[in-house]
């Protein structure tokens, strides 16, 4: 399947973030309507690849391990969208000063000057409602997965994703929004680090 990351957390570009506060701490939580929905709609992917792996190892077709490879992942889905709906509540993606805290992810905030890029990854030239965060040197490796993100982590990299993946589609905010926030909690970032790194000093 063809994807695409396109970047756009740049030197040139910070400024274009300066208008939206970032000095505030900023929660999302989760929208029951979207996962009731992806609850259905995993149910269903879920009878489809039964149905097909069952047809496949019938009839010895070569295709038996990838549809099991599928009905692996969405009952992975299913089973982390049930987690969610029984265990999580309140904010569960929060914005600050001080970093990124995804905590279907991670039990972990990551600070935003390990941040070394921001992206909105697409499948076939559109948004796939996923960001997609770099980070600097090994740090990634370092972070306290949660379960369902070790779980898809092989999925992930089989798609080409290198970085931490938020996905966006079951939050009661707008993927365009979160994405343009988080580059510019990222931008003051950078911007704070190069202040500290360059001092000026004023004369009398």
């Amino acid at each position: 399947m063809a994807h695409e990351i396109n970047s756009a957390t740049s030197e040139v570009s910070l400024n274009i973030y300066d208008a939206i506060g970032t000095s505030t701490v900023r929660g999302f939580r989760q929208s029951s309507a979207k996962l009731l929905f992806h609850l259905a709609l995993y149910l269903s992917f879920i009878g489809g690849s039964i149905w097909l792996t069952w047809e496949f190892y019938v009839t010895n077709d070569a295709r038996f391990l990838v549809v099991l490879a599928c009905l692996a992942f969405f009952a992975v889905a299913l089973g982390a969208t049930i987690h969610r709906i029984l265990v999580l509540s309140g904010d569960v993606v929060i914005l600050s000063p001080e970093g990124f805290h995804d905590l279907r992810l991670t039990a972990k905030l990551v600070p935003w000057n390990l941040i070394e890029d921001v992206s909105d990854w697409r499948l076939r030239g559109k948004s796939a409602s996923t960001i997609i965060l770099k980070l600097h040197g090994d740090a990634e490796d370092s972070l306290p997965l949660t379960l369902y993100g070790r779980l898809m982590r092989p999925y992930e990299r089989l798609l080409g994703i290198r970085g931490i993946a938020v996905h966006t589609w079951t939050l009661d905010i707008s993927h365009v929004r979160l994405l343009r926030l988080v580059h510019a909690y990222v931008a003051a970032a950078k911007k704070s680090d190069s202040a500290l790194n360059n001092p000026t000093h004023s004369t009398a």
